[in-house]
């Protein structure tokens, strides 16, 4: 598959997934899903797709972000699990969206960029804090 086909397949799976999956998928599992990314094969018989999911940070009176790791992992999981359920379905829909003979097949992954980012943003904070409350040193 060319490139440029390659992209705009990607692109198009992305943008009906956001628009489909949150009116159409009725599991509870599945709730406030972004779809960040859409990796297709170079021969287009598989698709990666990265999630992400809203509300993932519970946040402190001050801003600061409540370590709930292992509820926002338990979610992710949950929200992984429906959607692999419901695949057959997705891919049925993409089956009748896109113009290609053969749909992809399709697997849903976490994506903790955002998390990740978040983490670095806050930890370089707190670093730039804890310059600013030490004594100049030589003095």
């Amino acid at each position: 598959m060319q490139e440029t086909r390659r992209q705009r397949l990607q692109s198009a799976i992305q943008q009906e997934l956001s628009q489909f999956v949150p009116r159409e998928v009725k599991d509870p599992r599945v709730s406030a899903v972004t779809f960040t990314d859409v990796q297709v094969t170079l021969d287009g018989s598989h698709a990666t797709i990265l999630v992400s999911l809203l509300g993932g940070f519970a946040r402190n009176p001050d801003g600061t972000p409540i370590d709930n790791q292992k509820i926002t992992d338990a979610r992710m999981k949950g929200c992984l699990e429906g959607l692999k359920a419901a695949s057959g379905y997705i891919r049925r829909h993409l089956g009748t969206i896109l113009t290609i003979r053969h749909i992809p097949s399709l697997t849903f992954k976490e994506d903790r960029g955002f998390e990740n980012v978040s983490r670095v943003h806050e930890l370089l904070r707190k670093l730039d804090d804890e310059k600013k409350e030490e004594p100049p040193s030589g003095e």
